[in-house]
């Protein structure tokens, strides 16, 4: 039986990884169901909750799935908050609690870069000190996007043209930056090539196309109408220049 459940959890944590998560722990579902109910702080299952966590659903006033797997990431990570799947005033006292232990903006409202700390263990038992990167915020925020239509003007969330992404790739770290692709080009501290960490913006064409750099020679770029954001080789544009808006 035991080598039965451990492949039922290496199944369940592949099927999650492939979907972008980054799942706590070696536990299949139905064992963290139990496992990870207790009251008792555990970074683990934190971390199991937050990744079946959909922001998108998890608001203020709402009653769903999503707000009790929030809940239940919260009192696992040492904010314990009634499981009633209904976001209220508790639930914002928490969100706000966790935002302020780990130096995120106190807003009350789960972004990604509060889930993300979430998803990763940052701010559990036995993890002071943990932080996240803007930068590594940005860029898998740019990797959710992968799929999402062209529209010029658009900034997104349901679709992006190329300043669009890379501006709210980084807003969604807490950093503003400018409209345009020229507006980013020229106002953000220039990096070289050789030089380019996952995060950083380059722009292409003389600066009139920006992607943003997600490692290994390649970025996240929303190109034209009818081509969905994607990943492509920094190699298949004129490379023009890079910035780094922030560490």
């Amino acid at each position: 039986m035991s080598k039965f459940r451990n492949m039922v959890a290496a199944f369940a944590s592949a099927v999650a990884l492939s979907g972008g998560l980054l799942v706590a722990g070696p536990m299949a579902p139905a064992e963290a169901s139990v496992a990870c109910m207790p009251t008792t702080p555990e970074i683990r299952c934190s971390m199991y909750w937050a990744n079946r966590t959909n922001i998108n659903y998890a608001k203020y006033n709402q009653r769903n799935e999503s707000v009790t797997n929030l809940q239940r990431a919260l009192t696992q990570a040492k904010w314990p908050v009634g499981i009633t799947g209904h976001y209220n005033s508790y639930t914002v006292r928490a969100v706000k609690g966790y935002q302020a232990s780990r130096k995120l903006p106190v807003t009350g409202v789960v972004d990604y870069r509060t889930i993300h700390a979430m998803r990763v263990g940052a701010g559990g038992p036995g993890d002071p000190n943990a932080t996240v990167s803007k930068a590594s915020v940005a860029v898998k925020y740019a990797y959710a996007q992968v799929g999402k239509p062209y529209v010029y003007g658009a900034t997104g969330p349901s679709a992006y043209d190329c300043s669009g992404l890379t501006g709210a790739s980084w807003k969604s770290a807490g950093v503003s930056v400018s409209r345009t692709s020229y507006g980013q080009l020229s106002t953000l501290p220039a990096v070289s090539k050789s030089n380019l960490r996952p995060g950083d913006i380059v722009g292409f064409y003389s600066g009139s196309h920006v992607g943003i750099y997600v490692g290994s020679g390649y970025v996240i770029h929303a190109s034209r109408p009818g081509v969905p954001v994607k990943k492509v080789a920094m190699s298949s544009m004129p490379y023009y220049k890079a910035v780094r808006p922030a560490a």
